[in-house]
């Protein structure tokens, strides 16, 4: 949907100064090259620190996949980070998995299958340059589904030198973007959100951070209104 512009630089007047460019300068790191899918997941407190994660690195799109467990968030974790985030859930068919890794095939995505059960590709030989990606990421007590361990693309494992058989899934999110964000800020990738995204997304986190903003943009659309009314009439 095209951002109204006129609405974004309305409610821009709401905001403070220091505020709206934070606002610019935060959607000057984001991406969506990567983005991360949660499966299942069913502590809140992994669920939340993940957000946290994805925020802090500019990770802007996370999925939820949700087939047994429904995904919760605990706000003394995620500390707000889930507002300025985009969360895409799957929850509406019998096999969730499968369709959102054919949302993320359709959006451009290789679908990586996180698991240690597999060896096929080490966290650091990922080849960032082949196409963005999708990291999936299993719940705590089975890890990934064999849906989603046959249905992706590539399987990489994060290497391990201990006795431990794999990270808590909020280590190994922490760890996989830390990695791929260093990676690809580093590179002549183009990274980045478009202009068009960026006007979004800094629509959705003006109209969380207003109060009343509601009847703020009804009081725009209605003096829009008044207006055109007045052209039409002058004509």
């Amino acid at each position: 949907m095209e951002v109204d512009h006129g609405l974004l630089s309305y409610l821009s007047g709401f905001l403070t100064e220091r505020r709206f460019a934070r606002f610019h300068e935060t959607l000057e790191y984001r991406t969506r090259y990567i983005t991360v899918a949660l499966e299942d997941i069913y502590q809140p407190h992994n669920a939340s620190a993940v957000l946290r994660t994805c925020d802090g690195f500019g990770v802007q799109d996370v999925h939820i996949i949700e087939n047994r467990n429904t995904y919760r968030v605990n706000p003394d974790v995620a500390l707000g980070s889930s507002q300025w985030l985009s969360l895409i859930k799957y929850n509406r068919s019998e096999n969730n998995t499968a369709e959102a890794i054919r949302a993320l095939r359709t959006r451009g995505y290789r679908v990586v299958a996180t698991t240690p059960h597999r060896d096929d590709v080490r966290l650091e030989d990922l080849d960032l340059g082949e196409g963005p990606l999708a990291f999936l990421l299993g719940n705590e007590l089975d890890g990934l589904s064999e849906t989603a361990i046959e249905e992706a693309d590539v399987h990489m494992r994060i290497p391990i030198y201990g006795f431990v058989e794999s990270f808590n899934i909020s280590v190994a999110a922490a760890i996989i973007l830390h990695h791929t964000t260093l990676a690809l800020r580093r590179s002549d990738l183009p990274w980045q959100l478009t202009e068009e995204e960026k006007q979004t997304i800094l629509l959705e986190w003006m109209r969380g951070s207003i109060p009343r903003r509601e009847a703020l943009e009804r009081e725009y659309y209605r003096a829009a209104g008044e207006l055109n009314d007045h052209d039409d009439n002058s004509t």
